[in-house]
C-alpha cells in the first residue's frame, strides 16, 4: 500500500492504482468522462486535470498510477479553470445549451429557451435530465455561473453539420448519435467487456462518430442488446427505449434475475408501483454488472392487463372460468381436493412445483403434498431430464452439489464447454468464458477453448481463432465425443464417425498440455431441457472429463448449468419424488411426472396441484399432456399468468409477478440469492407463499400419521426462509437475518471421484426424406410473453422460424421466409423457415419457447430427437 496526500488529507491507496479510481473511492468527487474503471484509459475526454506536486504541468488522473509520497490536489483554481476549458471544448459539440446556462434551474418543460430561439434540444426535455453524466458535470463545474462561456453576447460555437436521425427502430435500445461526445465508452464496454464489438469509431476528424456494424441500425449489427454500452455512457446518446420516459425512478430495489441459472442480480427502479429500468448490481460476483438482453429488457414483456389480477374458478364441466373472490376461490379449491382424497385416496393427487418459483414455494409446495395431503407423487414437468444429470453426478462424486465456483471462469486456462449456444442460453456465463480467451489490454488472458456444439453460437468464434477447437458432433453424439477426448490418447486412431466439423486430435492436444496441476480447467455442461437420455449421458461424460484432468479435485472445475433459475433450489427443497427437503431419500418414494401423466390417463391420479409450473410448455408430447389434464377431476394451478395449463384449471389462484416475490433462488453453482418484491401484486393476486398457505390450512392443516396436527401459521415469506434453515441441510445460515447473499454456496465436498460409464451410442439418424429435429433455449424469446403466446414474446422477432441448413433447403425447394410444416407421425407444426448454415445438415432447430412451447408436439414423451418432415406449407 502507498501513502499519498489527496486535498491535504493522507489515505491509503494500493501502490500502482490508477489515480482516478483512488480519488472516486475515496469520496472525492472528479470528473473522467471517458473512463471506465479496470480498462486501459482512453484519455480521450481530458477532463480528470489534477495537480500532482513536483509534476510539470496538470496531469490527467486516469493515466497516472499511484506511487508513495504522492501529493495530489482536486480543488486548486488552476484545476478548476483546466476542467472547465476542457468541458467548454466538449460541449461545443453538444446540441443541449442548457449546459451552460444560468437559468437552466429556473426553466420548465413548457417555457421557450429566452437564450436562443432556434434550440431544437434543451435538457429540461430531455429523457435522460438528472440522469445524465455530461449534466452533473457541467453543474459540479460551475459550467455557466463562472466566466466560461458567458450568456451574454455568446459567440456561438455549437456545430452546424448535419447529424444522423436518431435509431429508434428496435423495442430496447435509442440511440442518438447527435448526444454523443465520443468519449467512446460504449465501444471499449461492447469491444473489451463484453468482447462482442457491435459498436465501432468510424470516419475521422469533424465526422467521426460512433457507429453500429457497418454503420447501419441497430438491429442490423451484431448487437445483443445486453445494454451495456447503455450504463457507460455519460449522454442521453444510447438509453433504453421502453423506459424512455419513464426512467427518474422512485424506488431502487436489488433482487435476482430469473432467466437463467447464473443467478445475476439485479437493481429494479420502480414508479407507481411499476418496474419502469432494469439495471445490474454487483451484489452477485460472477455477473458484477453485466447482464443480458432478458435480464435488462424482458421485465416488461408482458403487460400489466395480460397478468392475473382475478382468480378465476371453473363451476362445473364445460363451465367456462369466471372471476372469485380470493376466500372463495381458495375454498373452491380445498373442496375439490378434499373430494378426490375423500373418494380415491391422497394417493390419486399430485403435487407439481416449479424452477421457475422460490425456494420457499417450492419448500411449501412438496410440504403440501407430503404433509397436509399425504401424497408423495412430488415433481416438476421437466424434473426428468434434471433428474437424469443429478443421478449422474450423485454416481460421479457422491453428490449433486458441487463445489464449483463460477468466478473461476474467467480466470481458466483451459474451458470445454459441452452445450447447445451457451451464448443464448446462459448469456453472462459465456461473457465470462469469453474474459478467459479474450481478456482486456487492462487485463491479457490466454485461455484455449474447446467447445462441443452441434450448432453455432457466438462461442465458436473464440474457439480457433484464439488457438481451441470447436468441435461439431451431430445431435445426440456429444456424450461420444466427450468420452472420446477423456479416455483417447493423442496420437490415438479413435473412430468418430459422428464429428462432422473440427480437429479432434488438435483438442486433445490441448487437453493433454491442461492435464499439468498448474493449469486452471474448467468443465462446463448446460444439459438438454428436454431430452433425458441426452442430458444424463452428456453429465456422465462431463463427469469423467473432469475426473480425468483433475482427479479428486475434479468437482471443483464441473460447471453444469440447468435451462431454468431455480432448478437446483428446488431439488434442494424436495420437488422430486425420490427425495425430501435437503435431497434426502424419502422412505415412501412417489411417481415422476411421466408416470403422473400416465396415471391421469388411466384414471388412478384424478386431482394436482400446479405451482408456477406449465407442463404444457416445458414437457415433450404435449399432446400426451392436454389428454392427462382433461381427465383431472381437479387441477389447482397458482400462477401470475393465464397460461396454456392455466386454462385448463379447475382454479386459478392469482400469483404475483416474478418481479413482486420475496424469498430465495438457489443458482447453477447452489449460490443462494436474495429474491426482494419490487412492483406491486397486480388486482387481487397474493403471493404463492400465502396462497399454499391458505389453501393448506383450508384443507384441513397438517397431518401426522393421518391426524391433523394444526395449521400452518406462516405470515411472511421469511417465515419460510428461516424454518428451511432450520430443517433443510446445507441451508442452516441461510436465515431471513442473512447479510452475504449471492455470495455463500450450499455445495458440500465431494465424497469420491468415480468415472461412470457412457454408452459411446452413435447419434440418431432421421428417416429417409426427414431431419432431425433439436430444440433449446434461444436469447430474445421472454419465458413470460411465450407462456401466454404474446405476438411479441420475441420483440425483435428473430427467433419465429425452424432453422434449415441451405443444401437441405435447396433439396426441398423451400426458401428463406417461406412458410414450412413440420410433420411427425402425430402432430404438425407451422412456422416460418430461416436458412442458416447456424445448423448442421440434415438437422431443423425450433426454439422451445415458440409458440408457448409449440415444438413440444412434435416431442416423444421422454424428449429424445425426433425425426420430421419438412415441406412448403400450402397457401391458405
Amino acid at each position: 500500500m502507498a501513502k499519498i496526500t489527496l486535498n491535504g488529507v493522507a489515505i491509503d491507496a494500493p501502490d500502482g492504482a490508477p489515480l482516478v479510481e483512488v480519488i472516486k473511492k475515496s469520496g472525492v468527487w472528479i470528473s473522467n468522462l471517458c473512463y471506465i474503471d479496470g480498462l486501459v484509459p482512453y484519455a480521450g475526454c481530458r477532463s480528470c486535470l489534477v495537480e500532482i506536486e513536483g509534476a510539470r504541468g496538470l496531469q490527467l488522473a486516469c493515466t497516472t498510477r499511484v506511487a508513495d509520497a504522492m501529493v495530489v490536489n482536486t480543488e486548486l483554481p488552476a484545476v478548476k479553470q483546466a476542467r472547465q476549458q476542457v468541458l467548454a471544448l466538449i460541449n461545443a459539440d453538444h446540441p443541449d445549451r442548457c449546459l451552460t446556462c444560468h437559468r437552466r434551474v429556473k426553466c420548465m418543460p413548457g417555457d421557450i429557451c429566452l437564450r436562443d430561439d432556434v434550440v431544437t434540444h434543451r435538457c429540461v426535455t430531455c429523457s435522460k435530465n438528472y440522469r445524465c453524466e455530461l449534466q452533473t458535470t457541467n453543474e459540479l463545474l460551475d459550467m455557466g455561473f463562472e466566466n466560461v462561456q458567458p450568456w451574454m453576447q455568446e459567440d456561438r460555437t455549437y456545430y452546424t453539420t448535419q447529424q444522423p436521425e436518431p435509431d429508434r427502430a428496435n423495442p430496447w435500445l435509442e440511440f442518438d448519435p447527435q448526444m454523443c461526445i465520443l468519449c467512446t465508452r460504449c465501444v471499449r464496454a461492447c469491444e473489451e467487456i463484453r468482447h462482442t464489438s457491435a459498436l465501432t469509431l468510424s470516419q475521422r476528424g469533424y465526422t467521426a462518430r460512433i457507429a453500429f456494424g457497418a454503420g447501419g441500425r441497430v438491429d442490423e449489427s451484431n448487437c445483443d442488446f445486453c445494454g451495456a454500452c447503455i450504463d457507460v455512457c455519460p449522454t442521453a446518446t444510447l438509453m433504453e427505449k421502453p423506459n424512455k420516459w419513464l426512467a427518474r425512478t422512485e424506488e431502487w430495489t436489488t433482487t435476482t434475475c430469473n432467466s437463467c441459472s447464473v443467478g445475476c442480480t439485479i437493481s429494479i427502479g420502480t414508479r407507481d408501483g411499476r418496474a419502469v429500468i432494469v439495471k445490474p448490481d454487483r451484489v452477485n460476483p460472477v455477473s458484477a454488472d453485466q447482464i443480458c438482453v432478458r435480464g435488462r429488457f424482458h421485465y416488461d414483456a408482458v403487460r400489466d392487463r395480460d397478468r392475473l389480477r382475478k382468480h378465476l374458478v371453473r363451476r362445473g364441466p364445460g363451465a367456462p372460468q369466471m372471476p372469485a373472490e380470493w376466500g372463495d376461490a381458495v375454498a373452491h379449491a380445498a373442496e375439490l381436493l378434499k373430494n378426490v382424497i375423500s373418494a380415491h385416496g391422497a394417493g390419486s393427487v399430485a403435487v407439481l412445483g416449479s424452477p421457475l418459483a422460490t425456494n420457499e414455494e417450492n419448500y411449501l409446495a412438496q410440504k403440501l403434498a407430503r404433509d397436509v395431503i399425504g401424497t408423495p407423487h412430488v415433481d416438476f414437468s421437466a424434473g426428468a431430464p434434471n433428474r437424469a444429470v443429478a443421478e449422474a453426478l450423485d454416481a460421479a462424486f457422491g453428490s449433486e452439489a458441487l463445489p464449483s465456483d463460477m468466478q473461476q471462469l474467467a480466470q481458466s486456462d483451459l474451458v470445454v464447454v459441452i452445450a447447445d449456444d451457451l451464448e443464448s442460453s446462459h448469456n453472462v456465463a459465456a461473457m465470462r468464458i469469453k474474459d478467459s480467451i479474450a481478456g482486456n489490454p487492462a487485463d491479457p488472458r490466454d485461455g484455449r477453448l474447446v467447445l462441443v456444439s452441434s450448432i453455432w453460437g457466438e462461442l465458436a468464434d473464440f474457439a480457433e481463432p484464439f488457438g481451441g477447437v470447436w468441435l461439431r458432433p451431430r445431435p445426440g453424439a456429444e456424450a461420444a465425443i466427450v468420452e472420446a477426448l477423456c479416455r483417447g490418447e493423442v496420437g490415438a486412431d479413435v473412430a468418430v464417425p459422428d464429428l462432422v466439423g473440427g480437429d479432434i486430435e488438435r483438442a486433445r492436444e490441448i487437453i493433454d498440455m491442461a492435464r499439468d496441476e498448474r493449469a486452471r480447467v474448467s468443465v462446463v455442461y448446460a444439459p438438454s431441457p428436454v431430452d433425458v437420455a441426452r442430458a444424463g449421458a452428456g453429465a456422465r461424460a462431463a463427469a469423467n472429463l473432469a475426473i480425468a484432468l483433475r482427479g479428486e479435485k475434479a468437482a471443483s472445475c464441473l460447471f453444469v448449468l440447468p435451462t431454468e433459475a431455480n432448478v437446483n433450489g428446488a431439488r434442494d427443497m424436495g420437488v422430486d419424488p425420490r427425495i425430501g427437503p435437503g435431497r434426502i431419500a424419502t422412505s415412501r418414494p412417489g411417481m415422476t411426472f411421466d408416470e403422473i401423466v400416465d396415471a391421469a390417463i388411466d384414471g388412478k391420479v384424478k386431482a394436482m396441484v400446479v405451482v408456477a409450473d406449465n407442463p404444457l410448455m416445458f414437457a415433450p408430447d404435449r399432446d400426451r399432456i392436454e389428454r392427462a389434464l382433461a381427465q383431472l377431476d381437479a387441477l389447482i394451478v397458482i400462477d401470475g399468468l393465464l397460461t396454456d395449463t392455466a386454462k385448463a384449471a379447475h382454479v386459478v389462484l392469482a400469483d404475483v409477478p416474478a418481479y413482486g416475490k420475496a424469498g430465495t433462488y438457489t443458482n447453477a453453482e447452489r449460490r443462494v440469492n436474495l429474491v426482494r418484491g419490487a412492483i406491486g401484486a397486480p388486482g387481487d393476486a397474493r403471493p404463492a407463499s400465502l396462497t399454499l398457505t391458505e389453501l393448506a390450512n383450508a384443507i384441513g392443516g397438517q397431518r401426522v400419521a393421518g391426524e391433523t396436527a394444526g395449521t400452518w401459521s406462516y405470515t411472511h415469506v421469511d417465515d419460510v426462509t428461516d424454518e428451511i434453515a432450520a430443517s433443510v441441510s446445507g441451508y442452516e445460515r441461510f436465515t431471513s437475518g442473512f447479510d452475504a447473499w449471492a455470495k455463500e454456496h450450499v455445495a458440500t465436498e465431494p465424497v469420491k471421484h468415480k468415472a461412470q460409464p457412457v454408452e459411446a451410442t452413435a447419434a440418431p439418424q432421421a428417416g429417409d426424406g426427414e431431419l432431425l429435429l433439436t430444440t433449446g433455449r434461444t436469447l430474445y424469446t421472454s419465458l413470460e410473453g411465450a407462456a401466454i403466446r404474446s405476438p411479441d414474446a420475441d420483440k425483435l422477432h428473430r427467433e419465429e422460424f425452424v432453422e434449415l441448413h441451405p443444401a437441405d433447403a435447396a433439396a426441398m425447394r423451400v426458401r428463406d421466409g417461406d412458410e414450412v410444416m413440420l410433420a411427425t407421425s402425430s402432430a404438425e407444426l407451422k412456422l416460418p423457415c430461416r436458412v442458416s448454415g447456424r445448423v448442421l445438415e440434415g438437422v431443423a432447430f425450433v426454439p422451445s419457447y415458440y409458440g408457448g412451447g409449440a415444438v413440444m408436439r412434435l416431442l416423444g414423451r421422454d424428449g429424445a430427437l425426433a425425426s420430421v418432415r419438412v415441406r412448403v406449407a400450402t397457401p391458405a
